[in-house]
């Protein structure tokens, strides 16, 4: 008896050994929260890694263009008050003595520090604290009974059967769990964990705490409310559209809670409290926690690891093409990209997918699509769902098709009788400058600049940098003055009308220096990108349809026409109760850079091992942030465009019957700005 005892606890003590948390969370596609975050846990700090990481992240601030700008806002109304570089020293201290209990802890310390920023462009993720992606089987949606109310309600929406959205099998799991959420569809959510919805969504907006798994908040409440929402949007690698499933139901990060619990307000009146596990889905590498960490939290140990390739693959791409093809504002998409190729994979077409609209086509060209409106005959839509391809288009045909559809399509509109414009920005990330830019000259080719001035920050190290990529004369590097020109539309003709010397100014009472202001080249004038001579519509006959979520080179396409002709907007969504939103309330920012970028800019110019430089990360990191200012033409007394709060014209609610039809949305627009005739 007692050697059967001792071989039991034996047996016992093995079996439990055994149970590796990453091969529990990797072995199913559909897990509970708990386990996967238990898979995230068990990856143990190291001190000589996380204090490389740090160490290099704060080296790289000197390329971020909006540190002291963010030290605080001067407009009220886009309030940033963030010193980035001391709640990073903080994290380095912490580091470097008591340390941090789990891997896990130290990468979330450090995004929040860059998550504070807010500015969209400025996010810190390592692979391994993104390996999931959590899920809830619902969404929500802020509708009212008609786009004039006041106040909007947050609506419970079963999320299986967006269209284009995959998640396989999620359905099955929460059934499987005795989770039954299809009977709550379009009810009404009074609470969610104990506190009135509203002021809980409006919390979790404002804060978007990389802890509540949130991560690169925009700059304003309300686009970062319309995250966490349902809407409607175009999956641009299958050319279909969809419904976005919203950052408060699919999460790229740990969500800090295992579960949800909401109130509604039944169909029948009644009341209703039901709680609602997080699942989750592997999207890493590796099956036990060894090879987790090696497959997916760290770079290969040979010479060729991830990063190193990457840096090889862009200076291959550069000697391929234009600078013009390399300069991007775009921010991160909401889910991870696993998770995005699965849903683009879905491909549900009408009559299942009740967002795609019924209308005639006039151009169509991977994110940019083109309609004649059925019930208002005059007026035709233009939907730029972002400003680049995700189907794998090269650069160069992207830019041809962008050009060529718009000439094309808005020639055929005005042929059929169109004599008015909607444009519609909703939920577009940015993409490509030169994108934006030749739709800029496509509506307005006599215009000297499709764009605003910008700056680079500079440094000693960023100056060093830009006279190394004088010297050589070669091009491959993005500090070349000669892919510049002065704010006459002049090509530059020296280093010392780009950025050395710097310009010197005190921002927020710290020094700073930036380059001169300058304009990119896109070539001597719009003949080079449009085959448009005069505007084919005039100012007034557009207008702006957007949720407020417009971010980057959007934000910089929807300015341009605001501030320089006068464009008008109608904007849907925001907080519940908002009485005034942005129409393009993303981040203003004029570029956005990668880390693998920095190190091959310091590899170009031969500095990658002076002391100033970061140094490649030890542990798979994505650290994207903003590279260049925007300088406004309007407003201009708090100095770049991130602060001009630029004001809807007119703000609806989205109603039941029209926050997933866009098309309903186009109609009811056209009618409101310019009447049935």
């Amino acid at each position: 008896m007692i050697v059967s005892l001792l071989l039991l606890v034996v047996s016992s003590g093995l079996t439990h050994a055994a149970v590796d948390p990453c091969t529990l969370a990797s072995a199913s596609t559909w897990v509970s929260s708990k386990t996967a975050h238990a898979c995230e846990l068990n990856v143990p700090f190291n001190k000589t890694r996380s204090l490389s990481v740090v160490d290099s992240a704060i080296k790289a601030l000197q390329y971020y263009s909006l540190e002291n700008w963010f030290l605080h806002s001067p407009n009220p109304l886009i309030p940033h008050d963030v010193n980035v570089r001391a709640l990073l020293e903080d994290v380095q201290k912490t580091t470097s003595t008591s340390g941090y209990a789990t891997d896990w802890d130290f990468n979330t310390a450090v995004a929040d520090a860059f998550d504070k920023e807010a500015d969209g462009h400025t996010v810190f993720s390592a692979l391994c604290t993104e390996a999931f992606s959590y899920n809830l089987p619902f969404s929500i949606a802020t509708l009212a009974e008609s786009p004039f109310d006041e106040t909007a309600f947050p609506t419970f929406l079963t999320n299986y059967d967006f269209p284009n959205q995959g998640r396989a099998g999620l359905e099955a799991y929460f059934e499987s769990i005795g989770v039954h959420v299809r009977p709550f569809d379009g009810t009404r959510i009074l609470t969610i964990d104990g506190v009135d919805a509203s002021t809980y969504l409006v919390q979790l907006a404002t804060e978007s705490s990389i802890f509540k798994g949130l991560v690169g908040a925009y700059e304003t409440v309300n686009p970062r409310y319309m995250r966490l929402m349902s809407r409607y949007s175009a999956d641009t690698a299958a050319g279909l559209y969809t419904q976005e499933v919203g950052r408060f139901g699919q999460r790229a990060f740990y969500p800090g809670a295992d579960s949800v619990t909401v109130t509604l307000q039944t169909k029948t009146g009644g009341r209703q409290t039901v709680t609602i596990p997080w699942a989750a889905t592997f999207i890493g590498s590796g099956n036990t926690t060894a090879s987790f960490i090696a497959e997916t939290c760290l770079p290969s140990a040979d010479s060729d690891s991830a990063a190193r390739k990457r840096r090889l693959e862009r200076r291959a791409d550069i000697t391929a093409s234009a600078m013009n093809a390399r300069r991007k504002g775009v921010v991160a998409p909401d889910a991870q990209g696993p998770v995005r190729q699965a849903a683009s994979a879905a491909s549900v077409a009408p009559p299942a997918n009740i967002v795609q609209p019924n209308l005639t086509s006039f151009g169509h060209f991977v994110t940019l699509d083109i309609y004649q409106l059925a019930e208002h005959p005059k007026v035709g839509v233009v939907y730029f769902e972002q400003f680049e391809p995700s189907d794998g288009t090269d650069a160069n045909s992207y830019f041809n098709g962008i050009s060529d559809t718009l000439f094309t399509g808005l020639n055929a509109l005005k042929a059929a009788g169109v004599e008015k414009i909607i444009v519609d920005n909703s939920g577009n990330r940015g993409g490509f400058i030169f994108a934006g830019a030749i739709a800029l000259w496509s509506l307005w080719p006599q215009d000297l600049y499709p764009g605003f001035p910008a700056v680079f920050r500079d440094s000693d190290l960023i100056r060093r940098e830009s006279d190394a990529a004088a010297a050589s004369g070669l091009g491959e590097s993005e500090y070349s003055y000669f892919f510049y020109r002065d704010l006459n539309y002049v090509l530059l003709e020296n280093n010392t009308q780009f950025m050395d010397p710097p310009v010197p100014q005190i921002v927020n009472g710290v020094k700073d220096a930036f380059s001169k202001q300058f304009f990119d080249d896109f070539g001597d004038n719009s003949s080079a990108v449009t085959s448009f001579t005069t505007p084919p519509f005039a100012g007034s006959d557009y207008v702006f349809v957007a949720n407020s979520i417009c971010a980057s080179t959007c934000s910089i396409f929807s300015s341009y026409l605001f501030q320089k002709h006068g464009v008008r907007s109608a904007v849907f969504g925001g907080t519940p109760t908002a009485t005034t939103s942005q129409f393009d309330g993303g981040v203003k920012g004029s570029e956005v850079t990668d880390f693998d970028s920095i190190l091959s800019e310091l590899e170009i110019a031969g500095l990658q091992d002076d002391p100033a430089a970061p140094q490649p990360f030890p542990v798979e990191i994505s650290l994207t942030m903003n590279f260049r200012n925007a300088i406004p033409y309007i407003d201009k007394q708090d100095g770049i465009l991130d602060y001009v709060f630029e004001q809807d014209t007119k703000k609806y609610q989205f109603t039941f019957d029209q926050f997933n039809k866009p098309q309903k949305i186009w109609e009811f627009v056209a009618e409101e700005f310019f009447g049935k005739d």
